[in-house]
Order: structure tokens, then sequence, then C-alpha cells
């Protein structure tokens, strides 16, 4: 990473224009969960590691679109989170990072309920009936 675009990248983190970003790309996606403002920074400083590592392997892009880029990951991260009952990939260490993000501030996720099925279940005796005499129309012949 270039000196300006540390000192680009140290001028965004400072203003928490990121968090800004973050907000306003869950805002365009229409993400309608609430997130807390301690959840938004862990993900937009995710997004910042994401951006550096992309930066030090030298794609010639800004750390600026880079850091957009990241936010627009997480971003879909969250979106998929709360709107789908979908499993993220166990082997993505983007994806694990962010579980362990959206399980520690108990991000919501629906609920995927089945379908309603009849199901008949084999009645037995009542265990008193042995004591009364009583015996069932089907058993008496």
């Amino acid at each position: 990473m270039t000196w300006l675009n540390s000192g680009i990248r140290a001028l965004l983190l400072a203003q928490g224009t990121a968090a800004r970003w973050l907000r306003e790309e869950l805002n365009s996606l229409e993400v309608s969960c609430r997130l807390s403002d301690g959840c938004i920074e862990e993900l937009a400083r995710e997004a910042d590691r994401a951006a550096r590592r992309a930066a030090s392997a030298g794609d010639g892009a800004s750390y600026a679109q880079l850091l957009r880029e990241q936010l627009r990951v997480q971003a879909h991260w969250v979106r998929s989170w709360t709107m789908t009952d979908e499993k993220p990939p166990a082997h993505d260490p983007i994806a694990q990072a962010f579980v362990r993000i959206a399980r520690k501030y108990a991000l919501p996720r629906p609920w995927r309920l089945s379908e309603p099925v009849a199901v008949e279940v084999p009645r037995r005796l009542p265990s008193w009936t042995w004591t009364a005499g009583f015996s069932s129309p089907a058993t008496s012949n």
C-alpha cells in the first residue's frame, strides 16, 4: 500500500466514513434489520482488513475503491444473513468472519417453517383399563 493510500485510509477511518458508507449500502439493499453502532463498526473494520489485504496484493485500485467494494460485500452478507435461511459456506474465511460477527451481535435470521403434514399416530390402550375390567370394542370378540 502506498503512502497516499495509507493517508487516505487514516482519514477515512478517523472520520467514520467507512461506517457511513456501510449504512448507505445497507439502505440501498433495503435491509430492514437495525444494526448497533458496534456491529457496524466491526463490519467496517473487517472490510478495512480485506481492503488492506487487496491493496497490498497490488491490484492497482485505490484504497477507497477497495474499501467501497469490501463494504458492499459486507452489506450483501448482512442482507443474506437477515433475509434468507441459507447457510454460509464453511470453507470461506470471509464468510466465517462475518458469521462470528453476526453471532456476536445476535443478528436475526428468518425461520423457514416446513409445511404441516398429518401423521397418524398409533394409540395404545390406557394403562388403567386392566384394573376396571374394561375391554375395548376392538379387542372384545
